[in-house]
């Protein structure tokens, strides 16, 4: 019998779940409680915002695909205080909102997956290398996954996010119906996002 459905088992391929997935955020909580914290910072721009809460992972999911061979090496460069101080700084040079409302969107991607916590890639290159991340296969990523949720500090943040973004697009309903129609009927977006 394949060593991982032994008896005593606790999860996936001996993983200590728990630390495995403690500190991960999903789509959500990283969007939903970036953008409500972004509410209260008057001269975000809002998409930008959300643009950032997510680009460590767009970075990384595919370049740890591609690089080291598996999405699950899914924090690398998007995930360095390395990373975060290079869009800071070209948004201070080039004095650019946009720039700087993706670096505030690192910033909390960053912190909402509790990047103090794996010193060696948040201080790459200062620390070594990445480290590996363990090889899991589609079951054993939903597995780990699901039982990540039972995990109050990573359900919890993902409905309040939740809950934000259903806030967030009942309250814009009407900018995003205008914005939607103004693009199907002349093909370009025009109507500019109205601030709250």
């Amino acid at each position: 019998m394949p060593e991982r459905f032994q008896k005593g088992h606790i999860g996936p391929m001996h993983l200590n779940l728990t630390s495995t997935f403690h500190r991960r955020m999903l789509l959500f909580a990283h969007l939903g409680l970036t953008l409500a914290a972004g509410r209260l910072m008057r001269w975000v721009d809002l998409a930008f915002l959300a643009l950032g809460s997510m680009l460590p992972d767009i970075i990384d999911k595919p370049l740890g695909l591609l690089a080291f061979g598996t999405a699950e090496q899914g924090r690398t460069f998007g995930h360095t205080l390395l990373f975060l101080i290079v869009l800071a700084t070209l948004a201070v040079y080039l004095k650019n909102l946009r720039l700087a409302s993706v670096s505030f969107g690192v910033l909390a991607h960053l912190v909402l997956d509790s990047m103090w916590k794996s010193p060696a890639i948040l201080f790459w290159p200062l620390l070594g290398n990445f480290p590996r991340a363990q090889d899991l296969g589609i079951l054993d990523y939903f597995q780990t996954l699901m039982y990540g949720l039972r995990n109050p500090m990573v359900w919890i943040p993902e409905v309040l996010g939740l809950l934000y973004l259903i806030f967030f697009a009942f309250e814009s309903r009407h900018v995003i119906a205008a914005r939607w129609w103004n693009l199907v009927a002349t093909g370009r977006d025009k109507a500019a996002m109205v601030r709250r």
